[in-house]
């Protein structure tokens, strides 16, 4: 099977974020019929390993895809895969996932190697579960990054949600006097937080979601408030944080109001200095591949980061998708077979 068939097989099988089953039992099946031994941890991650000995590499790839996600009809067009323009086309990350079975079906030099297939890395709650006693390997590769083949990522932000109630004292519109407005003191908050890029410039914070109050005649009596910090540097990451705790404190004491702060969905970032050892040898794979290695400084989260979180050097690569996320989503013939090309020099090289 070629990698265009196999990939549009993956693309129709539907497998949005926490619907995985289906494409599941088809990697179990690949997985079987290509001498792999696998087991799925709790929440359905897919473990698998051949039977050759010594340290093996670990390729990873997530199963699952955003919507609109369901029902897609892949259609090639001079060499471009696209969907009918009604969905996305799910390349991210099913061409990884075809150019990892392509490759493996194509390497005639066995290499002990490792493959993990995840749930939910568009929406958190697979990876972060795995059982990592699992995994021998101490080196792992993800192609999961919309770029140009050839792109190296040497970076990613450490990041988290923050959810912000301030409470003040419901009243009827015509007493105010009887109650505590929780608008002014969240406003006030709000405009003096530093948002957007920080001029530390490896920093950003976002307000992303602000609701409140139940009607036009009542003195609101809480704004719910709700973000995020992003930052490439861990000390500056936790000094933004300690800020927006810090001025919350302020505002709830200098407006007599309460409040609530809960912080959740954190993912550790992670920096890889371009002269190690691995991103060395990587890159030189990328050159006999006839790519230019690109470093990239600044990239998204994937599940590159809990990798490295719990001790396994992973690098995230370039995949050649465009427009992922979007009903306009693309990949080329061409940039598949280069990349299925590319895993297979990894495997035998790394």
């Amino acid at each position: 099977m070629n990698i265009t068939t196999q990939f549009t097989n993956l693309v129709t099988i539907s497998s949005p974020s926490g619907k995985e089953e289906e494409i599941s039992h088809y990697l179990q099946k690949w997985l079987t019929n290509n001498k792999f031994v696998y087991k799925i941890d709790s929440v359905g991650n897919i473990y698998a390993k051949n039977n050759v000995k010594g340290i093996p590499l670990l390729l990873c790839a997530h199963m699952d895809t955003v919507q609109p996600g369901e029902n897609i009809k892949p259609q090639a067009k001079k060499g471009i895969i696209t969907s009918d323009g009604t969905t996305i086309l799910g390349a991210d990350n099913k061409a990884a996932i075809a150019a990892i079975m392509q490759a493996v079906e194509n390497s005639q030099e066995q290499k002990p190697l490792e493959i993990l297939f995840t749930v939910k890395e568009e929406t958190g709650g697979g990876a972060e579960f795995f059982p990592f006693k699992w995994i021998q390997a101490k080196n792992a590769l993800i192609f999961d990054s919309a770029k140009p083949l050839g792109g190296i990522i040497l970076s990613s932000p450490h990041i988290v949600n923050f959810d912000i109630h301030i409470i003040g004292k419901a009243a009827h519109s015509s007493l105010p006097e009887k109650g505590i407005n929780a608008f002014t003191p969240a406003f006030q908050m709000l405009s003096v937080l530093p948002v957007g890029m920080q001029s530390d410039n490896e920093s950003t914070v976002n307000i992303g979601l602000i609701e409140g109050g139940t009607g036009i005649n009542t003195v609101p009596d809480t704004i719910h408030i709700q973000g995020e910090v992003r930052s490439y540097n861990k000390k500056l990451f936790n000094q933004h944080v300690k800020n927006i705790k810090a001025l919350l404190k302020e505002t709830a004491k200098k407006w007599g109001v309460s409040y609530t702060l809960s912080l959740n969905g954190y993912c550790a970032g992670y920096t890889h200095k371009k002269q190690s050892k691995l991103i060395s040898s990587i890159s030189s794979i990328l050159t006999s591949s006839n790519l230019s290695p690109v470093f990239h400084g600044k990239s998204g989260i994937s599940d590159a980061n809990v990798l490295n979180v719990n001790g396994i050097e992973t690098v995230n690569l370039s995949d050649g998708v465009q427009n992922p996320h979007t009903t306009k989503e693309q990949i080329s013939e061409k940039d598949l077979e280069k990349l299925s090309e590319i895993i297979k020099k990894c495997i035998t090289q790394l």
